[in-house]
Order: structure tokens, then C-alpha cells, then sequence
């Protein structure tokens, strides 16, 4: 074949190849399940395309796949970024445009289209390279080759019309300075022209001071807020604009947090015009919070950035957190123009109530964050996803704006250390591009894009968090999350603790651990209080020395919490009982008897038991032992064995009995036996009969032992006898009754 066929038979296999991977890209992309996020796109891991003296550690990202412009494809993705622009038009299609991607001074205005039913990428406009100036062209006059200047964290709408509105942000003006920027364009999805709308061309400073406040609630051609970047926006039910603080311009032209709010109605004038509607025109204000629950002309929050903003199915609009507002969450009324306090929290530095998965209740709320993602679902609930407050979160959560409650829904409650840099988070579990599972869920983060199509589900992009291995910097991760009416959720399983419950005679060291894919487990051990989120976290081996009941659960991503698992240890010295058996037994004299002693071990004991008679043993009686020691769980009794001689029962009968009556014979003998002979024989003779009775009757009647000497006789004799075993220094006692004939 010649090499130039064989180069045309390479490039049509390798289209082919590429239209397969398409095909199966675009049909997962239609492979969503409630509940569960799908990683669909863009990388899971960062690195540092601009060398690692640009990246300084933190600025780490993905380079973007721009194709050619105008044409999407499957393998089109943006680059990393945060702080981007993002709308989603009247066809359900999602818009991004510029960002802060990573290296000093790389900020974009690169315009991207997305279309979820394809799942591909279409570059749109602007550039993908840093230093890339505003073309403004002339106010008012939409044109081809009209764009914003790079800038990150700007304000956007989308009008009754379908145009997408955008204000300020971070970012170069039409002469190359940096700087806080008020321009104010207007997109239409349709022609895909910009139009300068108002604004100064130029950064907001002294140098321009163009920031004008006019009269507190009076529109006028000449008012314009200063330049500004992650200040809140909703759009009411008129189609006017609304603008609330962030971080930028004051009327003294001084830098700082604000709390001013806006209002940009379309219609008024040739291109629109400010009003000033509340809150201060200097920078730094607190809030005034009112009464809990109740609206008033004079409440507004602080000066704040980086807040979450929505706008409920009432048109209500809804302010959450930020960089200085804490956790707090507040409620403005367009009608009415009051604000009400809603959340219970007004200090800077709230930790979350996440209370149990998927269950709302009126005590839960997020922890203080700024940056957070959100959404508004179908039917009108809120969905708000990570942030960062002292470490970047990646908790899921649901809010109803009708009874006011939230509901954790997935991610983690808890930030883990893993960067070198000092970052707090949890990394992202990415699975299977293209296949939802209960495990999937983005790494901490803040600042990323989110959108909500035409059928209800939920997609997000990038931001500023940590990849799937724990490494931080700028994200162009695309995901998307189908919400359902009900939760329903897989159970963790539940935690194996290494150790079984029993008696234990050593220190025991327990691991726990869980099947479930990125679970976090949480334990106590007092044996009555059952764990929860807030209980101790697991972290390595647990040593047991004492005795107690160690349970716990564990917590996953996406999955409702474990049954709690539990084992109770004690802790007792190894030890032995001894017994006779038969407790009692009667030897001949002169003969032998045995008994048989047991040994039984008690916690795990396996030393040496040795024997002996300690006391009660009759006079020329004695014991042996076979064998003379034990070991258990070996061999556990011996053959106890008494021996006895042949005096060993003798009892020994003195001649007292004889004493009494052999006195009184002799006393009557020497007494007046000369006078009253005849009488005194008669008593002699008495007396010395009933002597010998006594005696007769002492003796017992019987006749001696062979070893028991002349004229006396012998009894069976009893005695208790005790039996010491020793090992070490442990010793324990037993008796027996030992009975000798």
C-alpha cells in the first residue's frame, strides 16, 4: 500500500474512532439518576501547564480545548477557571464567559456555549489568552466585534427577553489597567452580539470618578455604582435589575466590602438608569438586623462579598453568607423594598446544623461560607453546593423558601486536611465519566459556574477547590445532578471494628474501617452515647486498655448514615479455681484413699499449679499429689492421695476413771476399819464394783487395736483437711473431709 493510502486509511480510522467516542460521550450524557452526580467532562485532576514558578504551588489548572470557533464539538472544554459569568439561555442552553484561571494576571473573556442535550462545548468569542482588552464600541449599538474585557467574579442577569445582562467584576479596561470596572453589557444569545449599555470604559478610581450615588431612591441617567466585583443580583418581576454590595468602589473612592443596593431598570432613559435604593455609599457598614423573622424599612445586611443569591418562585430575593456575612440569611421584598432577618445566626464564624441526610428540619443551616454555588430547581426549591469558610467545602444542600427549612443532602460535614499549602477540604469523587453513582460528588470548592437546563437538572463547572487527589487550584471539572421530589438514598454500610467483644487480658488495638467509598467515620465510647457527625472523628488505631464500649457509624457522600456497629471489651487477670472431687472419703488405718483435685482456668490462664496439704492431716497420716503440678489447658486435676498407718485412729484412754474409786476404797480402808470391820469390807467391796463398772463402760466394750496397748479400745476419727495450690503469686485453697477407721 502506498504510504499515501496508508495515510488516508489512518485518518479514517482515527475519525472513526473519534465519532465512536463521541457517540458514547453524547449518549451518557443523557445517562442521569435522581440524586446522584454525573462527571461529564473537563479533568479530574490538575496540574501546572505554565511551569511550576507561575503555578507558586496554588495556581495549578487544566488548559482548555477551544477547537474552532463558532463549531462545537466533543472534544471541546473550557480551561480552568473561577469567578466566571455564566447564564443559561431561553433554549436551555448554558453560557461561560471569563474567569480568574490561575497564574498571576490570567484572567479571560472567552465565550463558551453549552448544550446539554449534546453535551459539547462551542467556542463563541473573546480570547483564550490572558491581556485581552474590552472592545466597547458605542454605547447603546449592539455589533459583531463588541466583547467585555478579561474579568472574573462580575454580576449577570437574563432579562424577560432572553438577553443576558453583565456587570463589573475584576478585570482590564479598554486601555489594558486592572482594576474594579462598572461597565454595564447586554448579550443576545440570538445574534450573539454584546452592546456596551453604560458604564464607565475605564476602571473606577480617582483617577475616573465615575461612582455616583444621587438621591437616595430617585433614578437618573448620571447614577452608577462604583466598580465591583462579587456583588449579589437578582432580577424581579419587571424585569429591572437588581445589585446588592461586594467587594470594590465607594463614593470616597476608597476599596472595601459593600452594602449598597441597586436597582438598573431597562427602560427608563435612552440605555437604562441607576437608582440607589439603601445601605451605605461607604464601604465597611454593619448590619441592621431587626427582629428575627420580621421585615423593616430600616433592616439591611452588612457590607459583604461573595454572598449566595437567588430569587424564590414569589420573586422574592433570597441573601445567604458570604465573606463577611457568616451563615446569616435574609430575605428582601422587591414590593415592599424591606428586609427581613430570617436565619437565627448574625456572628461571622457559624458552624453548619447538618442534622440527618436528606431530612429538613427548622434547626439546620449551612456553616459561614462565601463563594457557594446555587441553583433553583423546578419546582422552587434551593440547591446550594460548597464555598469556602475556613476550608473549602463540598456539603449539598437543599432549601424551601416556603417553610423556611434546610436539608443536607450530600457531600461531606467535615473538612479534612490534606494540602501542604494549609487547605482544608474534601476531595472529589469523580467515578466513571459519563455514569452517575451515589458516591460521585465534586472536591471542595468555591466559585464555580452553575446552571439549571430545561429539564430540571442541575450542571457545574470549575471553580477554585481540590481535585480528585487532594490537589488545589482551578477546576474546569463539568458535573451535573438530577434532583428528585424524594431522597432516595443508599445506606452506608456499616463500620467493621477490628476487635470482637470479650474478655480481654492485654491492651487491644481496634481499627475501624468501611466498605463505602469515601466514608468518614465518627465514634464514642462510653457504651450510652450513640455517635453522630458531631461525636470523634476516626482517625487511626484505638487502644483499649479498660474496660468500655466503643460504637460507631460511618458517613459517605450521597449515602444515608450506617447502622451503628459496637463491641464491648473488659479487661480481667488470668486466674484459677481448685475443687476436690468427692469432697469426702474414709480410709482404713493403715491403709490409703484418694480424691481427685480440679484446676480450671479463668480468663485465658496457662501457668503451673503445684499442691499441698497445708493442715488437718491425722498424726502419722500424709499426702501425695500425681501428677505433683498442672499446667492448663493442658492436663487440669491430679490424683490427690492420703496414706495412713496403723495408729493413726488409736485413741489413748488415761486411768482417771479408775482414780475415783480406788481412792475412796483405800480412804474407807484406813477409816475406823478396826471399829466397823464387817461394814467397811461390805463398802469396800460397793465401791470397788461400781469402779470397775465405769471403768467397763469407758473402754467402750471392745477390744484394742492392734496397736492400741492393753485394756483399751478405738473410734473412727474425722478430720478437715486442706489442699493449698499455688502458681506464682497466685494461691487458692480447698478442703476435704478425711475419715480414718
Amino acid at each position: 500500500m502506498s504510504p499515501s493510502k496508508l495515510r488516508l486509511l489512518s485518518c479514517f480510522l482515527f475519525g472513526l474512532l473519534l465519532l465512536s467516542a463521541s457517540l458514547s460521550l453524547t449518549a451518557s450524557a443523557q445517562t442521569t439518576a435522581p440524586n446522584e452526580w454525573t462527571w461529564m467532562g473537563g479533568s479530574s485532576t490538575i496540574t501546572c501547564p505554565y511551569g511550576e514558578a507561575q503555578c507558586g504551588g496554588n495556581y495549578k489548572s487544566s488548559s482548555g480545548v477551544y477547537g474552532t470557533l463558532g463549531v462545537p464539538a466533543p472534544g471541546n472544554i473550557p480551561g480552568s477557571r473561577a469567578g466566571a459569568a455564566y447564564w443559561t439561555d431561553n433554549n436551555g442552553h448554558l453560557w461561560l464567559f471569563g474567569g480568574y484561571s490561575g497564574a498571576p494576571n490570567f484572567v479571560l473573556n472567552d465565550l463558551w456555549e453549552f448544550n446539554p442535550s449534546t453535551n459539547e462545548w462551542a467556542w463563541v468569542g473573546g480570547g483564550g489568552i490572558a491581556i485581552q482588552p474590552a472592545v466597547y464600541g458605542s454605547l447603546g449599538t449592539p455589533a459583531a466585534g463588541n466583547i467585555p474585557g478579561e474579568r472574573s467574579y462580575a454580576s449577570t442577569w437574563k432579562d424577560t427577553s432572553g438577553n443576558i445582562w453583565l456587570f463589573g467584576g475584576y478585570g482590564l479596561d479598554a486601555y489594558n489597567s486592572f482594576g474594579y470596572l462598572n461597565d454595564l453589557w447586554e448579550f443576545n444569545p440570538s445574534t450573539k452580539e454584546w452592546a456596551w449599555m453604560g458604564g464607565s470604559s475605564l476602571t473606577t478610581d480617582v483617577a475616573n470618578p465615575t461612582v455616583s450615588y444621587g438621591t437616595l431612591g430617585t433614578p437618573t441617567a448620571g447614577n452608577t455604582p462604583g466598580g465591583r466585583e462579587n456583588a449579589s443580583s437578582w432580577i424581579d418581576n419587571s424585569g429591572n435589575l437588581w445589585l446588592f454590595g461586594g467587594d470594590g468602589v465607594d463614593a470616597n473612592y476608597n476599596l472595601g466590602f459593600l452594602n449598597d443596593l441597586w436597582v438598573f431598570n431597562p427602560s427608563l432613559g435612552a440605555h437604562g438608569e441607576w437608582t440607589w435604593m439603601g445601605g451605605s455609599n461607604i464601604a465597611y457598614r454593619a448590619a441592621v438586623y431587626g427582629t428575627l423573622g420580621t421585615p423593616a424599612s430600616g433592616n439591611i445586611p452588612g457590607s459583604n462579598a461573595q454572598a449566595t443569591s437567588w430569587t424564590d418562585s414569589s420573586g422574592n430575593f433570597w441573601l445567604f453568607g458570604g465573606e463577611d456575612g457568616g451563615n446569616t440569611l435574609w430575605e428582601f421584598n422587591p414590593s415592599t423594598k424591606e428586609w427581613t432577618w430570617v436565619a437565627p445566626s448574625n456572628l461571622g464564624s457559624n458552624s453548619g446544623v447538618y442534622g440527618t441526610l436528606g431530612t429538613p428540619a427548622p434547626g439546620n443551616i449551612p456553616g459561614s461560607r462565601g463563594g457557594a454555588s446555587s441553583w433553583t430547581d423546578s419546582s422552587g426549591k434551593i440547591w446550594l453546593f460548597g464555598g469556602n469558610g475556613g476550608g473549602f467545602f463540598n456539603d449539598f444542600w437543599k432549601f424551601n423558601p416556603t417553610n423556611e427549612e434546610w436539608a443536607w443532602m450530600g457531600g461531606s460535614s467535615t473538612l479534612v486536611y490534606y494540602s501542604l499549602l494549609g487547605f482544608y477540604g474534601q476531595p472529589g469523587t469523580y467515578g466513571m465519566l459519563g455514569t452517575p453513582a451515589a458516591g460521585n460528588i465534586p472536591g471542595g470548592r468555591n466559585s464555580g459556574a452553575s446552571w439549571t437546563d430545561s429539564n430540571g437538572n442541575l450542571w457545574f463547572f470549575g471553580g477554585y477547590g481540590e481535585d480528585s487527589s487532594g490537589n488545589y487550584g482551578y477546576l474546569n471539572d463539568m458535573w451535573v445532578y438530577q434532583p428528585s421530589t424524594t431522597l432516595s438514598l443508599p445506606t452506608t454500610t456499616k463500620p467493621l471494628l477490628s476487635v470482637a467483644s470479650g474478655n480481654y487480658t492485654t491492651a487491644q488495638s481496634v481499627t475501624i474501617t468501611d466498605a463505602t467509598p469515601g466514608a468518614v467515620i465518627y465514634y464514642t465510647t462510653d457504651g450510652v452515647t450513640t455517635p453522630t457527625t458531631s461525636s470523634t472523628l476516626y482517625t487511626g488505631a484505638i487502644t483499649v486498655s479498660v474496660a468500655e464500649t466503643i460504637q460507631a457509624i460511618a458517613v459517605a457522600p450521597n449515602y444515608l448514615n450506617s447502622a451503628v456497629a459496637s463491641a464491648t471489651y473488659t479487661f480481667n487477670p488470668p486466674d484459677f479455681s481448685i475443687a476436690p472431687s468427692p469432697s469426702s472419703f474414709t480410709v482404713t488405718g493403715g491403709q490409703s484413699g484418694t480424691t481427685t483435685v480440679t484446676v480450671t482456668p479463668v480468663n485465658g490462664f496457662n501457668s503451673t499449679v503445684s499442691f499441698s496439704c497445708t493442715s488437718g492431716l491425722p498424726s502419722g497420716a500424709s499426702c501425695g499429689f500425681s501428677p505433683t503440678t498442672v499446667t492448663p489447658p493442658g492436663t487440669t486435676s491430679t490424683t490427690l492421695t492420703v496414706t495412713t498407718s496403723t495408729n493413726s485412729a488409736t485413741l489413748h484412754h488415761d486411768s482417771l476413771p479408775l482414780l475415783p474409786g480406788s481412792a475412796l476404797a483405800a480412804a474407807l480402808c484406813c477409816f475406823g476399819f478396826k471399829k466397823r470391820q464387817r461394814l467397811q469390807m461390805f463398802i469396800v467391796l460397793a465401791v470397788s464394783v461400781v469402779a470397775f463398772g465405769l471403768l467397763t463402760s469407758c473402754g467402750g466394750g471392745g477390744s484394742a487395736s492392734s496397736g492400741g496397748g492393753g485394756g483399751g479400745g478405738s473410734q473412727p476419727v474425722t478430720s478437715t483437711v486442706t489442699v493449698t495450690a499455688t502458681s506464682g503469686s497466685l494461691t487458692h485453697t480447698t478442703t476435704f473431709s478425711l475419715t480414718i477407721n
